[in-house]
C-alpha cells in the first residue's frame, strides 16, 4: 500500500478486515486396535494417542479425536486418523502380497491374434514402435481438431498410422541406422459424425526397402492368420506412391522420397476386418503319399490383367487339388524391369509364368 502511494499518488483512505470463521472441525472415533490391524504391525494405544497429540488433534477418553481446524478438510474418517498413526512406522510394515483365490484375465480372441500378428513381424526383422495419437495433421478432411492443442505438432487426431511411422523412420534414419523396418499395433480414430470418433485398430508398417520387402511383410502377416492375400493394383488412398496395391483390409505403397530419404515402403491394415475373416478353426489335412507334380505354364496377357487374376483363376480351374500357386514373370528379366515387350511382339502385353503344385 505504501509503495502505491509513494509511486503512483495514490491517497490512502482506511481499510477494512474480511474474513470468516474457521469451517467445523469433524468429530472422529477411533478404535485403536483397529487401527493395529489395518496397519499390521502392533502399535500400542499410548503411542497412538501421543502421535495425534503431537499433530494437534485432540483426544478424549474414550477415543472421540477432534480434527485440528488446518486438517479439517483432509481427515474426516476413521480410516485417515490410521493412516497419521502408521506413518511414522511404514518401514517396519512387512511386504506382502494380496491372498490370489482364483485364475481370470484371460486374452480375448483378438488380443491372441493381435500377439500372433506383431509375433510374426518381430520374426520377419521388424521392431515395434509407439507414436503418438495426435499429428500435427492428417490427410482425413474430417479429422477431428482440437481446439486447444498444446503444440501444433499434436492437433489432430490421426486416421492413419503411417505419418507417425514416417516420422520414427526419420528419427532413425538421422541418428545413422540402416535396414529400419518398423511396426505398430493401435488405434485410430475415425470421424463418426458425433462427438465421439469410432476407434479402430490397425497395424502399420514402414520398411527400408522395395514394395516387394513390404509386401512380403503383410503375406507374412495373413499367412499367420490363415487368410489368403489378394493383391490389386490400385493407387493410394491419399498419396501419391510411384507403385501401389490394395489388400484385404488395407493397402501396400512405395513411398514417395520426398516424405522420407532413400527408398521405403510401406503398409497399413484394419485389424477388425481381417479378424473377422479369420476361420474359426484349422482343419488337418494329411500329407500325401505320392510326390507332387509340378507344373509351369506361360501365358501372354493384356497388361491390365493382374497377376491376382491369373492366380485366382487357376485356383479356379483346379480346384482344392491345387496345393500350391504362384504368379512370376515370364521374361528372363531382372526383379523390377520393364518387361512388357516394347520392342517384340508382345507390345502392350505382359509375359507371366504360372507355377503350380
Amino acid at each position: 500500500t505504501q509503495l502505491l502511494v509513494e509511486l503512483t499518488g495514490a491517497r490512502w483512505t482506511g481499510h477494512s478486515d474480511v474474513k470468516a470463521d474457521f469451517p467445523e472441525t469433524p468429530l472422529i472415533r477411533l478404535r485403536p486396535e483397529r487401527a493395529q490391524q489395518v496397519v499390521g504391525i502392533p502399535i500400542e494405544a499410548d503411542e497412538q494417542r501421543n502421535r495425534l497429540h503431537r499433530l494437534g488433534f485432540e483426544v478424549e477418553q474414550d477415543w472421540s479425536v477432534r480434527t485440528p481446524y488446518w486438517r479439517a478438510r483432509d481427515v474426516r474418517r476413521e480410516i485417515d486418523l490410521v493412516e497419521e498413526v502408521g506413518r511414522f512406522r511404514l518401514e517396519e510394515v512387512p511386504p506382502t502380497l494380496p491372498l490370489r483365490r482364483e485364475m481370470f484375465g484371460r486374452p480375448t480372441h483378438e488380443q491372441r491374434l493381435r500377439r500372433t500378428v506383431a509375433d510374426v513381424l518381430v520374426g520377419s526383422g521388424f521392431f515395434e514402435a509407439y507414436t503418438y495419437s495426435l499429428q500435427a495433421d492428417d490427410p482425413h478432411p474430417e479429422a477431428l481438431v482440437l481446439e486447444e492443442p498444446l503444440s501444433e505438432l499434436q492437433r489432430v487426431l490421426r486416421t492413419t498410422l503411417l505419418f507417425g511411422l514416417v516420422g520414427a523412420a526419420r528419427n532413425n534414419v538421422n541418428a545413422g541406422n540402416e535396414g529400419v523396418a518398423l511396426f505398430e499395433i493401435a488405434h485410430v480414430y475415425l470421424p463418426s459424425g458425433g462427438s465421439l470418433p469410432e476407434e479402430r485398430w490397425r497395424l502399420g508398417g514402414i520398411a527400408q526397402g522395395d514394395f516387394f520387402f513390404a509386401k512380403g511383410a503383410v503375406e507374412q502377416v495373413f499367412s499367420a492368420l490363415k487368410l489368403e492375400p489378394r493383391f490389386d493394383r490400385a493407387p493410394h488412398p491419399f498419396l501419391l506412391s510411384p507403385a501401389s496395391a490394395s489388400v484385404q483390409g488395407g493397402w501396400v505403397a512405395t513411398l514417395d522420397p520426398r516424405l522420407v530419404e532413400g527408398e521405403w515402403a510401406a503398409f497399413e491394415l484394419d485389424l477388425a476386418e481381417l479378424f473377422a475373416q479369420v476361420p474359426e478353426r484349422v482343419l488337418y489335412e494329411d500329407v500325401i503319399t505320392y510326390p507332387p507334380i509340378r507344373q509351369d505354364l506361360a501365358f501372354s496377357v493384356p497388361e491390365e490383367v493382374s497377376a491376382g487374376d491369373l492366380a485366382a483363376a487357376a485356383l479356379e480351374a483346379a480346384g482344392p487339388e491345387l496345393g500350391d500357386n504362384a504368379v512370376r514373370c515370364g521374361c528372363g528379366q531382372a526383379e523390377g524391369d520393364d518387361c512388357r515387350g516394347a520392342e517384340t511382339p508382345l507390345r502392350g502385353r505382359i509375359a507371366l509364368l504360372s507355377s503350380g503344385v
